[in-house]
């Protein structure tokens, strides 16, 4: 199974109330991400260039100052001892800046906030997850900052063992406690078969189990973790993993993001999308391969 490292991140900032919530989950938790150096970034929206007045440049630079002067300030509020940090401030579009940063300086890891009541479009954000070749970490609004408890939701496929390893990875580095959920489907006509549908969904939770074992073993996973199995039934997979996380207290789910390789789709599987976008307090991790999308990210931001 592929190592999995946040050791390089990249922390987001829009000057709003949003980044109070972010600092102070990473200032809780860099030390159980194995985080050793952070860069904060904030991207402004260029100045119109058809304003020409003299000292133009002037104003500008001392507009930037005072943004990086504040951004520092409150930065150092929070404790990031034993981490390198930066503070850095861009001009440009926000999305194509943070992507463009992110595969130039070849950071593991980008944290963002994901807001709520709190004003702003998200549209950033959704691009971010999209298009981003880097794991990328969404802290939410009212989340509860702890971290005691972290699910994953596994396929039993590369991508979820990625998954899995990070939250190995944190739990190794924390007082976290891992689970996996896995969710099954009873196939369509299986009452031709002549038995009712809870016992093919038996039959599938042992299929599920099998290739759970499976799972461990290639991945050299110690079996002392618990796995849910779950039959999807009328509700969708969104919905049971939410619904368990929920009652079992978890503050953090990692997910795996399958890539796609048409260039005419976006970058991100439509599950993990889902998630990160669902209407929740439960921060979201999503977890990408090294690699995967790089090439074709790289021609997106050359246009």
């Amino acid at each position: 199974m592929s190592e999995v490292s946040f050791r390089k991140t990249l922390v987001t900032l829009d000057a709003t109330l949003m980044d109070g919530f972010v600092l102070e989950y990473v200032s809780n938790f860099y030390k159980s991400f194995g985080i050793k150096e952070i860069v904060f970034l904030h991207v402004i929206k260029d100045i119109d260039t058809r304003i020409e007045m003299d000292g133009y440049t002037e104003a500008e630079n001392g507009a930037l100052d005072e943004i990086m002067a504040k951004l520092n300030r409150k930065v150092s509020q929070y404790d990031f001892k034993d981490c390198k940090c930066t503070v850095e401030v861009k001009q440009g579009s926000p999305s194509s800046i943070i992507l463009k940063h992110a595969v130039e300086a070849s950071f593991d890891l980008i944290v963002m906030g994901r807001k709520r009541s709190l004003g702003g479009s998200g549209i950033v954000s959704s691009h971010i997850a999209r298009k981003s070749p880097t794991s990328i970490l969404f802290v939410t609004q009212n989340m509860n900052p702890s971290l005691r408890n972290i699910l994953v939701p596994v396929d039993f496929s590369e991508h979820s063992s990625l998954a899995v390893k990070a939250g190995l990875r944190i739990e190794a580095l924390s007082e976290a406690k891992l689970s996996l959920i896995n969710i099954f489907d009873v196939p369509l006509g299986y009452y031709k078969l002549g038995k009712t549908y809870e016992e093919f969904a038996k039959i599938m939770e042992g299929h599920a189990k099998n290739d759970f074992d499976l799972f461990l073993k290639t991945n050299k996973i110690d079996k002392k973790y618990p796995c849910h199995f779950n039959v999807r039934g009328s509700k969708s997979k969104i919905d049971i993993v939410f619904e368990h996380a929920l009652d079992s207290r978890s503050d953090l789910i990692i997910i795996g993001s399958q890539g796609r390789t048409n260039a005419s789709a976006v970058l991100l599987g439509s599950f993990a999308e889902k998630m990160v976008f669902r209407d929740t307090d439960i921060p979201v991790l999503i977890i990408k391969k090294e690699g995967e999308n790089m090439s074709l990210l790289q021609a997106l931001l050359s246009l």
